[in-house]
C-alpha cells in the first residue's frame, strides 16, 4: 500500500492565501504539494510532474476551472486524473456543472481541515485501487502470453501472431529450432539440468534475434522465431549467429546439438495445422539425417 508521501498533489487556485491553507493541510499529512496560480500553466504543471490529484479552483480569471477540467479530460495523458473542484458556490446548479466538466468531488471554502483531509484521502485511496487492479491486469496479461520456463512468449500467442499475418496476407519466416533427442538429454542429465539446457537454448536464441521478430518456446525443446519482410541472407546468418553462440555457451557446449527449420511461408492461405505438419515432416528427417543441420523451406 502506498504512502501519503508517494503522492503528489497540484492545487490550481488564484488566491495565494488559499494555495497556503489548503498546503500547510496537506503536508502535516504527508503528501507532496505543488502549486499554481495560473490557471492556464495547470496542463504544464501535469505533464511535467506525476500529478496523483488536483485541487481546482472554479472561479479563476482567463480561464475558470470547468474550462481547465475539460481541458485535462481532453488529454489522454491527463485525463485520468481525479480532479476535486474548490468552490465557494453552494447552489446545486453549479455544484452539477463541477461534475459534468470531470470532477470527482468538491470542496467549499473556507476549509475544513477535516474535510480537506478525509476527502483527498478518499479520492487517493480509489486512485490506488484502481491502479493496483490495472497492475494486476497487466501481469496476468503477461502470464497468459508467457512461457513460465524461459519467460519467452508462448505458443499460444505465437500462433496467434501467424495468424494475424495470414489475415493481412503478410508473408513471413517461421524458424524452428529443435534440440536433438531431448528424451536422450533428459535420462542423462535429469529434470532439472534439462530445464537448465532448454533455458539457456532460448537465451541463446533470443540473444541473436533479429529486430521487430518473436521468439517463443513451441514446446518441450523447440523454439519459434517469426520474422516479417526478411530477405534469405540475414536468415542464414541469423542461423549461423546462433550456431557459433550454442558452441560458446558452457551449459550447451557438448551436451546437446539442435536441427532448424527456416520455412518461409509465402502463401497466406495456408492453414496453420498445415504449417506445422510440413516443419515437423522436414523435421524429423532432418534429425534422422545428423546433427546440426538446417533445412530451407520455400
Amino acid at each position: 500500500m502506498k504512502e501519503n508521501s508517494d503522492f503528489t498533489i497540484l492545487i490550481v487556485d488564484d488566491e495565494i492565501i488559499n494555495i497556503k491553507i489548503a498546503s500547510v493541510y496537506l503536508k502535516r499529512e504527508g503528501y507532496k504539494v505543488l502549486y499554481t496560480t495560473e490557471p492556464l500553466s495547470a496542463m504544464r504543471y501535469v505533464e511535467q510532474h506525476n500529478i496523483h490529484l488536483i485541487l481546482l479552483d472554479i472561479d479563476m480569471p482567463i480561464k475558470n476551472g470547468f474550462e481547465v477540467c475539460e481541458n485535462l479530460k481532453e488529454n489522454s495523458k491527463t485525463k485520468d486524473i481525479p480532479i476535486i473542484f474548490l468552490t465557494a458556490q453552494t447552489d446545486i446548479e453549479y455544484i452539477s456543472r463541477a461534475f459534468k466538466a470531470g470532477g470527482i468531488d468538491y470542496i467549499f471554502k473556507p476549509f475544513n481541515p477535516i474535510e480537506l483531509k478525509v476527502r483527498v484521502e478518499t479520492q487517493l485511496k480509489v486512485l490506488s485501487y484502481f491502479e493496483e487492479i490495472k497492475d494486476k491486469q497487466y501481469k496476468l496479461a503477461q502470464y497468459s502470453v508467457t512461457d513460465p520456463l524461459t519467460k519467452l512468449y508462448n505458443s499460444l500467442y505465437f500462433d496467434s501472431q501467424i495468424i494475424k499475418n495470414q489475415k493481412r496476407e503478410q508473408k513471413f519466416w517461421f524458424l524452428t529450432f529443435k534440440i536433438d533427442r531431448l528424451d536422450r538429454v533428459n535420462q542423462i542429465y535429469g529434470l532439472f539440468d534439462t530445464d537448465k539446457i532448454i533455458k539457456s537454448f532460448a537465451k541463446v536464441i533470443q540473444s541473436q534475434a533479429i529486430p521487430n521478430s518473436i521468439v517463443a518456446r513451441l514446446h518441450g525443446g523447440s523454439i519459434g522465431v517469426l520474422i516479417n519482410n526478411a530477405e534469405k541472407k540475414p536468415i542464414i546468418k541469423f542461423y549461423q549467429s546462433i550456431v557459433l553462440k550454442a558452441f560458446r555457451d558452457e551449459i550447451l557446449v557438448n551436451r546437446v546439438t539442435f536441427s532448424t527449420i527456416l520455412y518461409y511461408v509465402k502463401n497466406p492461405t495456408t492453414s496453420l495445422p498445415h504449417i506445422y505438419k510440413k516443419i515437423n515432416t522436414h523435421m524429423h528427417s532432418l534429425q534422422e539425417s545428423g546433427e546440426h543441420k538446417y533445412s530451407i523451406i520455400q
